[in-house]
């Protein structure tokens, strides 16, 4: 209980035209109803207020008459509450609270009836920093790795460019066919240095490059191997991908 000097207001209208620079909207355990709260940087024994609204998910309007406890809780231990069950006519209130510590502070409301009925208990929770504290941001999710798709058919174009039945161009437009169409999926590689351009003329492609396709047509080789081939072509600026 010492972390906290005040909840002392539990029912108070919200002020009209107050702004706030924080907003989170988080929806209840069930999806019964969505909490929004908003509040301005919290800073250690300063009173601040919290503004909280409780929203129709459907119409996200104000669901009015709802009833509610509230606990805080610091690193994993109580510091209020939880209160004696509040109700709320307007669906709207303002909470002045002060925070007596820096910290990640949990504030949890237990949504227990709506509209005069009485609901199975649904909480829902936000994470509130207060002085220097901060929330550890979620970092994206890492990129969808992309594996390689080679249609087994292209063997056969791979091994007749090794073999000489067809001519370069023929072989990099192809390629950049089979490419821009998603028929053959080559995963993005770094790229090393600017690729070369500006000409009309095919660059020259490394005769390493048409001896992997050769091997890779007679099983040689995987098809990674193949893969990373395709992935220097690309690079070189030889084959050209949107």
């Amino acid at each position: 209980m010492r972390a906290l000097l005040a909840l002392s207001v539990l029912a108070v209208l919200s002020v009209t035209g107050a702004a706030y620079a924080e907003t989170q909207t988080v929806p209840t355990e069930d999806g019964t109803l969505d909490v929004r709260i908003t509040y301005d940087e919290m800073v250690p024994d300063e009173e601040s207020k919290i503004k909280v609204d409780f929203l129709n998910p459907v119409t996200k309007n104000i669901q009015e008459h709802i009833d509610y406890t509230i606990t805080i809780t610091k690193e994993g231990d109580q510091v209020f509450g939880p209160t004696s069950l509040i109700h709320t006519s307007p669906g709207t209130i303002t909470i002045p609270i002060l925070f007596q510590s820096e910290g990640i502070y949990t504030m949890s409301f237990t949504v227990e009836g709506i509209l005069f009925q009485i609901i199975p208990t649904e909480i829902v929770s936000f994470d509130i920093p207060v002085g220097d504290a901060a929330l550890e941001p979620v970092p994206p999710p890492p990129p969808e790795a992309v594996d390689a798709v080679v249609p087994v058919w292209i063997k056969s174009n791979a091994g007749w460019w090794a073999g000489g039945q067809l001519d370069d161009a023929t072989f990099v437009q192809g390629l950049e066919y089979l490419i821009q169409n998603g028929i053959l999926v080559v995963p993005a590689a770094p790229a090393d240095g600017d690729a070369p351009g500006g000409g009309s003329a095919l660059p020259t492609i490394p005769p390493w490059v048409k001896t992997t396709a050769g091997w890779w047509a007679e099983d040689q080789i995987d098809d990674t191997t193949f893969v990373e081939a395709l992935q220097f072509l690309i690079i070189q600026g030889i084959v050209q991908v949107p």
